[in-house]
This record gives structure tokens, C-alpha cells and sequence, in this order.
């Protein structure tokens, strides 16, 4: 069985390292999966333009703040089915926000219906439609830039002048808002007309053509207002080629400071001014994150720019270099990033991988370790797992040791049995004691492997008490005609376990006799030594021992070759006790010519506590139990039957016991003992046990500790917690009879604790004397009051409840037992039992007593009648009162 258990650590063991090798996978895999993108934004553009690809450089920068952001951009080229193919596109994709520039204000509202309908935000900029399901918007005021440039227009005109417009595409936001804002401003200048507008596409091709198509019309003009540089530089080209004397000054919106920019075009004077058309990626990936992340927000967001004249131009183009160059910058910075964080991750690639072997390593030391020691302390657990398992065989066998021992011992008191059935039955009692003997070995040696046993010292003569012990082994000698000589002083007074000395002697003296052939002689003698110690030597002219087996005689079940039998274990402790006395002991011996035992002790144990009445536990008994493997002398019978059996109660009533015990012959035993008084029932598990006492409620319950379902404790626990049977006196019979399991049965709620085997005499009287205790608190009980310095007890609680359902519903005619069994929560068996085990009175008994001292009392106080009394006290007729009335008290209501 041990061994399997070694299996069973190297098994775990082995698991330990791979769940360690799994852990650790698994962390790498979780780093990798970590470096996953955790939003995608998808961004469509209507068209591709210098403006456009600055507007996407700066969004791919702005992502630079956000490690969790991925970015997918799609340009439609000013196509509008396109830019509806490149929509749903997206959003099937799985994006979670979506950024548009409309081409044009109506014909792809649809598209981006649909994705803000799917729950996607939707952020316009730059460009509107005509729908307002969107979340925010984000660019430049476009109706502010029309008014500002045609303010600034019409100034440099001096307020007279004939002006022209390109447009950009016709049905775009920007296009209607630039236009609208641009003739507001003019209105306020009478000498400024707008002598013809003409539609672009933000192209400079389409800027020549609108050109082409104003000079159709007129060349009677002195400005020229594109809304985009492009389209200005288109409509100059135009003007050099056909009109290339006329002065005709331009204006346009965009302001790039590209070499073929609006800045550009200012410094070098070929335009007159420009409007700075912003594109701040950087704060339209600030409100895409801002909505992403549930954080505050506005909907409607204006960007600032200002107009870019001759004035300014050349700061407005050293901030732009600035700007750019600071930029080109941070792209460095970054890509130098990345490349860190590359050789970051592989760094960390490298750390976990060597974190990986080194954990292998040391999981596999460990391992090599682990086997080691395990091997180590194979031999030891194989000797525990031997000595586990005789002391579980050890606790089986109390019980078929009760079933033999107390049976015998009641023949032996009967007068009736023949001197040759004596002569029998005390051979079986001699080998029932010799088998207790190696019982209590076995648990004495498991409580000593276990730490449990303790030193009682106390002060004795030794000497005599050695001449009591080897005197009890006289008759065997005499019967094997072997010689015992002593050698001892008068006293020898000592302070140490007396009881383990004598176990110490009697093991000694058991192994000499075994081993020493008839004629033989056996010496034991005792001296005191130096230092205040004490030696006694048990020497034999037996068998003897080899030499190569000297150093084995104390080890656990180890038995020398030819002997004659034995369990091993009486020498291995004799070994125990001594070292836990603080002693030595030694054998000297050779093949042949027996062995002599030297033990060695101090005469006072400094770690004892003394106890000076202590005289050691049952010497006669001890010594009948290591003297029986070498006798059959009778002993002492025990009282006779008619102390064992006993009559049933005076009264007649007999009391219901429940037996509960798994060995049907122990069942049948204890109800032998029993069922001349009481009436038995039984059962064979503690669940079985425990639904009838619930069910049944007997007056008393003897119950084995080890069962199978559920073992003894744990009914007694459930029996004791449970209102219905808390009452009932609880017996426990069991082979564990170590002080802490005695504890754990008392902790339990047991109200005695019996060690197997044991007397029926001492059964019987236990049951007895229980059933009279519980007797004499049932008149406590009956009483109708509690001692309220009586401790709380759970029968204490139920009777105090009992009686306040009765006075809460005293005046109640209809009250009975069913109506108080169900606010007590009990069945009406199981408080009718309760209450009878409790009081020796029924519940209705009760109830109409309570009635009738409630009645009295209000009859003494006066003020009421008969009639009324009767009727407050729960009496649904007068006459039936005073006639329970005068049953109880011996007289009428009026008193007569």
C-alpha cells in the first residue's frame, strides 16, 4: 500500500512539472496575444490630395499616444459608389469607430446610416451630409472662412470691384457653406458684385475649366476667389494664356506650405491671400479615443485657423518649417521606438524562455530530490503502513474480543457450568487476554510512533515491586521447571512511569520465558548506579542470538530465525519506553548460550510531572495478560450472573433502546444484555441509526464509533442538535480508547464513552444509571418551571418554547398538539415523544394543565366568574372546566 503511495508522489510530482512547463507556454502565449490592437478605426476619404495625405500622416501620428489603435484608411477618389463600397466594406470588417468625408452631402448618407445604425460611432470632419445620425464632428468653420474672405476681398478692393467665384464640388458641404458665407460678408459692400460663379471639382483641372467658362461669360473682373489653391492655380493658367494682360488678383483657401502650396503662393506674390484650412489629426484621434473610452465629449467641434496674407506669410512659413521639422522628428523617435520595443519583446522572448529552463531545472532537481528522500523513506512508510495496518486489525479486533470475553466471563458465573466446561472456558479467557496483551502492544507502540504518549511519574520502591512482578511468572517457571533467581536490594525507592517499567519487566521476563527451554534458568537482577540511575538486567539460558542479528532485536516485526513466535514488536517497545523514559538498553548474547538484557534508567524522569498517589494501573491484569501465553491457571471468576442480569423497572414500564452497531453478532449481544429490561431495536449503519431515532425517539441510544455511511460521532452530533432527539442519552462503544478520541466522542454530545471489549456488567449499569438521570430531570421538567441557573441546554430551550405557544395561544379553544407541533416545527410524533421523554406528561395533558393554573390564578385574584375564567383559559364549556378543574385540584371553582 505504501509503495503505491510513492507511485502516487512521483506521479504527482511529475504533473508538478508539466502544469510548471503549461504555466509558463501559457504566459508567453498570453505576452504574444498581448501585443494584439485593441480598437480599429476605419477612416474613408472622398478623394486623394495633398491636404488629405497631410490629414492621414497626422491621424497615423496621433496613434502614437494610443498603443491600441489601428488604423484603416480607404479613399474613394471623388466616386461616390465607391465610397459607399469602401463604407459597408469597413464596417463589415469589425471596426469600432468610424471616420467619413463625405464626398458630397447626399448621396452616401445611406452608407453611413447603416453603420451608425450597427451601433458604430461615426465621426464626420472636414465634410457633413444631410443626416443627422452621426456622433460628432470635427473641422474647420467653412461659412466663418467665406466671411473672412470676403471681408479681406473687399477691403483690399477698397469697397468697389466686380468679383468672380470658383467653387468647389457643387453638392459638397464645404463648397455651399464657403459660398454662403462669402456673399453674407459681400452684402455689406454695395460697391463689390459677384459678377459670376462658376462650379469646380477642388481639382486644378476643374479650376481651368470654371476659368474657361467665367471668360465665356465676361472678362470684366478684378478678383478671383477659388475655394481651394488648386484650383486657383488652374484659373491662373487660364488668365496668362488668354487674358495675359489684364491684373486680376486671386484669393484661395488651404494655406499649404508645400513649395507648390498657398504659402508659397503668397510669399511669391501670385495670390493675394489664403485661408489656413486646418487638419489636426492629432485632436480628431484625441475625440475618436474620447468616445471609444466612455469619456466626456462634444459633438460639434470647430477647429481654429486664421487667413495667411503678405503680412504674415513669412511667420506662417517658418512655423510651418518648425512644425515639419518637429515632426519628421517624432517619426524618427518613433520608429526608434519601435525598434526598442522589438528588441524588448525579443529580450523578453529570451527571459521567458530562460525562465523556462531554469524552471525545468529546478522542477527536475526537485524531482531527483523527492525520489532520494522517497527512497530514503520507502523502508520506514513500508514498516508505518505494516504497523497502520495491524493497529486498524488491532481496533477490529476489540470488538469479537467483547463478543468472547464478556460471554465467557458470564459462563464462568454460572453456577450451572461443569468443572470440565471451567476448565475450557478458561483457556479461552487466558488467550483472550494474551490477545488483549498484544492489542494494547500494538496501540501502545502506534502511540508512541505518534508523539502521544505521556510520562507519569511517581514515586515507588522498585524492589518490590520487581519481586511482585517476577513472582506472578512463578508458576509458569515451576510448570516449565525453570529456576528464577533474584538478585535486588530491600528498596530501592525511584521517581519515574511506573506503569511503563512494569510493562518494561513483563515484556523482559515474557521474552525470557518464551525463549528459555524447559530446566533452563532465567536471572533477573536489580542495582542502583552512579549519577542517580538504576539498572535491571533479565538474563536466560535460552536459545540465545546470532550475532549478525544482535542489531535487529528492537526493530518493529523483526523476529530471529527458529523462534518461537511472537508479533515482533514487544522488545521493539520495550526499545520505546526506555527511550521515552531516557534511558538505554542492550542486549548480550550468542548463539546457543542465551541472552542477557540490560536496561538502564535514570532514577528520577526531570521532564515528568511526579504524581505521588499514582500505583499503577490493573497490575493483576497486566501481569494475567502477558503471563497467559505460558499458563492456563484459573483465575478469579467474575459476580456472579444475577449481579449482570437485572429486572425490568418496578413500574413496568419498559424504555425503548435503539442499538446501533455495522457487526450484526455485537447487535444481537447487546441486545442479549438488554432486552430483559428494555425493549431493543436496532440498527446497523449511523445513517439508519440516526432516521430512527428521528422517527422512533427511544429513551436511550448505544451506538458504535466506526460504521460505515456515517460513523457514531457524527450521529451522536446530529442526534444532539436536533430538537426532536437532543433528549436522548447517547452511549458511544468503540476500540479507540486514546484521551483525545475519548474527547472528540464527549465534544460529540456522548454522555458515556465505553472501550471495547467490554463487561455487560458494566453496560447494563451505565444504561441503568443514565435512564434514571433522565427520569429524575423529566420531574425537574414536569414541574412546569426551569431552574434558571440551570445551564442552557436545547431541552431547556424546547420546554421554555413549548410552554410560551401555550400561553401565546391559552385562550385559543381550538389549540392542540398539531397546531403547536407546526410552529414548533416538529412532526405531532415527534413532540408527543419529546414531551413525554422530557415531562412523563402528554401535550394535551400539558396544555390543560396550564389552562387549569392559569385559571386558578385568575380565581384567587377575583373580579371575574366561573363562566368568564373558563372562557379566557381556552375552555369551550363551563361545566367541562369545573370538572377538569375539580380532577385537578380537588374542589370546585366556588371552592367547595
Amino acid at each position: 500500500m505504501k509503495i503505491k503511495s510513492v507511485d502516487l508522489r512521483h506521479m504527482h510530482t511529475t504533473a508538478l512539472m508539466r502544469r510548471c512547463l503549461f504555466m509558463l507556454i501559457l504566459v508567453l502565449v498570453m505576452t504574444a496575444c498581448s501585443q494584439r490592437k485593441g480598437y480599429v478605426i476605419g477612416v474613408s476619404q472622398c478623394s486623394e490630395d495633398i491636404w488629405r495625405d497631410k490629414l492621414n500622416d497626422e491621424l497615423r501620428m496621433g496613434t502614437y499616444l494610443f498603443d491600441n489603435v489601428e488604423l484603416r484608411i480607404a479613399s474613394a477618389n471623388d466616386d461616390d459608389q465607391r465610397q459607399i463600397a469602401q463604407i459597408d466594406s469597413l464596417v463589415a470588417s469589425g471596426i469600432d469607430l468610424l471616420f467619413v468625408s463625405p464626398n458630397q452631402m447626399n448621396t452616401v448618407s445611406e452608407a453611413i446610416d447603416r453603420a451608425y445604425d450597427r451601433g458604430i460611432p461615426v465621426i464626420y470632419f472636414d465634410r457633413k451630409t444631410n443626416s443627422d445620425k452621426y456622433t460628432a464632428f470635427i473641422g474647420a468653420d467653412n461659412y466663418a472662412i467665406g466671411r473672412t474672405m470676403g471681408h479681406y476681398l473687399a477691403t483690399q478692393l477698397g469697397g468697389k470691384g466686380r468679383v468672380v467665384e470658383i467653387t468647389g464640388l457643387k453638392d459638397s458641404s464645404p463648397a455651399i457653406e464657403r459660398h454662403r458665407g462669402f456673399t453674407d460678408e459681400l452684402k455689406a459692400y454695395p460697391g463689390i458684385r459677384l459678377v459670376c460663379v462658376s462650379h469646380g471639382s477642388w481639382t486644378r483641372k476643374s479650376g481651368e475649366q470654371a476659368m474657361n467658362e467665367i471668360l465665356s461669360q465676361t472678362d470684366d473682373f478684378d478678383c478671383v476667389f477659388a475655394q481651394n489653391d488648386r484650383m486657383v492655380d488652374g484659373a491662373r493658367d487660364v488668365m496668362s494664356r488668354k487674358a495675359a494682360g489684364r491684373k486680376v488678383t486671386y484669393i484661395g483657401v488651404d494655406a499649404l506650405p508645400m513649395p507648390d502650396g498657398g504659402m508659397h503662393r503668397v510669399k511669391d506674390g501670385t495670390m493675394l491671400a489664403s485661408y489656413l484650412y486646418p487638419t489636426r489629426g492629432d485632436l480628431v484621434m484625441q475625440l475618436a479615443m474620447n468616445i471609444l473610452e466612455g469619456k466626456p465629449y462634444k459633438r460639434e467641434n470647430y477647429l481654429q485657423s486664421a487667413i495667411v496674407t503678405p503680412d504674415n506669410v513669412d511667420a506662417m512659413l517658418m512655423q510651418a518649417d518648425e512644425m515639419a521639422q518637429q515632426r519628421d522628428r517624432l517619426e524618427v523617435l518613433h520608429k526608434q521606438v519601435d525598434r526598442y520595443l522589438v528588441q524588448y519583446n525579443h529580450q523578453k522572448v529570451f527571459l521567458l524562455l530562460s525562465s523556462i529552463i531554469i524552471a525545468l531545472l529546478i522542477v527536475f532537481f526537485i524531482y531527483i530530490y523527492r525520489t532520494i528522500i522517497m527512497k530514503r523513506r520507502l523502508a520506514e512508510e513500508t514498516v508505518n503502513a505494516k504497523l497502520q495496518f495491524f493497529t486498524n486489525v488491532s481496533h477490529e479486533f476489540r470488538t469479537p474480543l467483547t463478543l468472547i470475553a464478556d460471554p465467557v466471563d458470564r459462563l464462568l458465573a454460572d453456577p450451572k457450568t461443569s468443572e470440565e466446561q471451567r476448565r475450557l472456558l478458561q483457556l479461552v479467557r487466558k488467550n483472550v487476554s494474551m490477545m488483549l496483551r498484544l492489542v494494547g502492544e500494538i496501540l501502545d507502540f502506534r502511540k508512541v510512533q505518534n508523539g502521544k504518549m505521556n510520562v507519569e511519574a511517581s514515586s515507588f520502591d522498585l524492589a518490590a515491586g520487581l519481586r511482585e512482578w517476577t513472582g506472578n511468572f512463578g508458576p509458569v517457571a515451576q510448570k516449565k521447571h525453570i529456576a528464577m533467581n533474584t538478585s535486588m536490594p530491600e528498596t530501592l525507592v525511584v521517581c519515574t512511569d511506573r506503569n511503563k517499567v512494569e510493562r518494561i519487566c513483563y515484556n523482559l521476563m515474557s521474552n525470557a520465558m518464551k525463549y528459555t527451554p524447559e530446566g533452563g534458568c532465567i536471572n533477573v537482577s536489580l542495582a542502583g548506579g552512579e549519577g542517580g540511575s538504576f539498572t535491571l538486567a533479565v538474563a536466560d539460558t535460552g536459545i540465545g542470538i546470532p550475532a549478525d542479528k544482535l542489531p535487529h532485536v528492537f526493530d518493529r516485526f523483526y523476529q530471529v530465525k527458529h523462534g518461537s513466535g511472537g508479533t515482533g514488536i514487544g522488545l521493539a517497545l520495550v526499545k520505546s519506553f526506555v527511550d521515552l523514559l531516557g534511558g538505554t538498553v542492550r542486549v548480550n548474547s550468542s548463539e546457543g548460550r542465551g541472552a542477557e538484557f540490560v536496561v538502564s534508567l535514570p532514577a528520577a524522569k526531570p521532564s515528568a510531572k511526579e504524581n505521588q498517589a499514582q500505583s499503577g494501573p490493573e497490575p493483576d491484569r497486566l501481569a494475567e495478560e502477558y503471563i497467559a501465553a505460558d499458563s492456563i491457571d484459573a483465575a478469579d471468576a467474575p459476580n456472579s450472573r444475577a449481579d449482570i442480569m437485572t429486572s425490568p423497572d418496578d413500574d413496568g414500564e419498559r424504555e425503548e433502546i435503539l442499538v446501533v452497531d455495522d457487526n450484526d453478532d455485537m447487535r444481537k449481544y447487546i441486545g442479549t444484555l438488554l432486552s430483559d429490561r428494555y425493549n431493543v431495536s436496532y440498527a446497523s449503519n449511523g445513517r439508519e441509526g440516526l432516521d430512527k431515532a428521528v422517527s422512533e425517539v427511544p429513551g436511550l441510544i448505544v451506538c458504535d464509533v466506526m460504521m460505515p455511511e456515517m460513523d457514531g460521532l457524527e450521529m451522536c452530533r446530529r442526534i444532539k442538535t436536533t430538537t426532536a432527539t437532543s433528549h436522548i442519552p447517547v452511549i458511544l462503544l468503540t476500540a479507540n480508547a486514546m484521551d483525545t478520541q475519548r474527547a472528540d466522542g464527549y465534544d460529540c454530545g456522548a454522555d458515556a464513552y465505553i472501550v471495547k471489549p467490554f463487561s455487560g456488567k458494566v453496560l447494563t449499569a451505565r444504561v441503568r444509571n443514565l435512564i434514571e438521570s433522565r427520569r429524575q430531570l423529566k420531574n425537574i421538567y414536569a414541574q412546569g418551571e426551569t431552574d434558571e441557573a440551570q445551564p442552557e441546554s436545547m431541552d431547556k430551550h424546547f420546554m421554555n418554547e413549548f410552554r410560551a405557544k401555550v400561553n401565546e395561544h391559552l385562550a385559543d379553544p381550538e389549540l392542540n398538539v398539531e397546531t403547536l407541533s407546526a410552529e414548533l416545527g416538529l412532526s405531532r410524533v415527534q413532540m408527543y415523544r419529546k414531551v413525554k421523554a422530557l415531562t412523563g406528561s402528554t401535550p394535551v395533558e400539558l396544555i390543560r394543565i396550564t389552562r387549569l393554573k392559569r385559571a386558578d390564578k385568575l380565581l384567587k385574584a377575583g373580579g371575574h366568574t366561573v363562566s368568564e375564567v373558563s372562557y379566557e383559559v381556552g375552555f369551550s364549556s363551563p361545566s367541562y372546566f369545573s370538572k377538569c378543574y375539580k380532577d385537578y385540584f380537588g374542589h370546585t371553582p366556588n371552592g367547595k
